[in-house]
């Protein structure tokens, strides 16, 4: 069938996983720049596939909103239900761009996205109290992680942490309230926990949101989204990435989406205090 033409990027996003949202983003502004086109147009479902789980689940609505903060994005067209994208990617009036099967390979891309993010439209913002410098640290998020593999999503990063101390942040803790029973069973006998301000289920996503991007001047993550807000947003970050991200696995695929490698150190969540001795060291120099 014949497409409609318009000069906007028309991609594919699901209405969930916050994570997969600013990776979509990142490249598809890139991809907009390149094309020359004006702007994104965003086709989702009105319900998630949850890969790992098999599920389907209502959309999260919170996504639509976030999208409506982005200056680049101008609209959103509910024809990709994730039943079966390529056939729905057929039948849209639209041609829609596959960001992941086109990579690209400019590897000194260097893009602030919070500059195209009005966050005046958030529906609520972090309140900073804290005069220090921040450092987000989100030790650790196993929902929508497959169970088979959630061990080896769990790396204890205690040198890390340590290392982050003793340059002089405030270091504020982020996740929900099963995250916390995680971050407690792995940090209980921290010496540094009491230097920990501990926000756990204490702020919703917008504000983390605000935190990450705007606030904070050093992001430590899990194989999460606060990492790719870190990144996106130019905020030195490091992050260990789950085992479903390591090379030649099925989602390394979603890694080549980001940019701004002048900024970021990653490693891998598996290979436990190795990496920690890893990320520490990075911080230790380059931070």
């Amino acid at each position: 069938m014949s497409k409609l033409e318009d000069n906007l990027l028309h991609i594919h996003s699901p209405c969930g996983f916050w994570g997969d949202q600013m990776l979509f983003l990142f490249s598809a502004y890139y991809h907009m720049e390149s094309q020359k086109k004006d702007g994104v147009i965003i086709h989702t479902g009105k319900d998630l596939w949850n890969t790992h789980a098999g599920i389907y689940s209502p959309a999260q609505k919170n996504i639509f909103h976030f999208w409506s903060c982005f200056d680049f994005v101008k609209g959103i067209i509910f024809d990709m239900n994730q039943r079966g994208l390529n056939q729905d990617a057929e039948k849209s009036l639209y041609n829609v761009f596959s960001l992941l099967n086109h990579y690209y390979e400019d590897d000194e891309y260097k893009l602030d996205i919070s500059k195209k993010i009005n966050f005046n439209l958030f529906p609520s913002r972090f309140e900073n109290t804290y005069t220090k410098k921040i450092a987000v640290f989100q030790p650790v998020s196993l929902a929508n992680k497959p169970e088979q593999f959630k061990q080896d999503f769990i790396c204890k990063l205690s040198e890390t942490i340590k290392t982050v101390a003793e340059k002089g942040y405030t270091i504020i803790a982020i996740g929900s309230a099963s995250d916390r029973e995680y971050y407690e069973a792995l940090y209980c006998d921290a010496p540094y926990r009491h230097k920990i301000v501990e926000l756990f289920d204490s702020i919703n996503m917008f504000q983390a949101i605000d935190l990450v991007m705007n606030h904070a001047e050093l992001v430590v993550s899990c194989c999460s989204w606060s990492g790719w807000y870190g990144i996106a947003s130019r905020t030195k970050t490091v992050m260990t990435l789950g085992p479903l991200m390591e090379k030649g696995k099925p989602d390394e695929k979603y890694v080549n989406l980001m940019k701004n490698k002048d900024i970021f150190f990653m490693d891998y969540s598996s290979k436990k205090e190795q990496t920690d001795l890893s990320i520490s060291n990075w911080i230790a120099n380059n931070v």
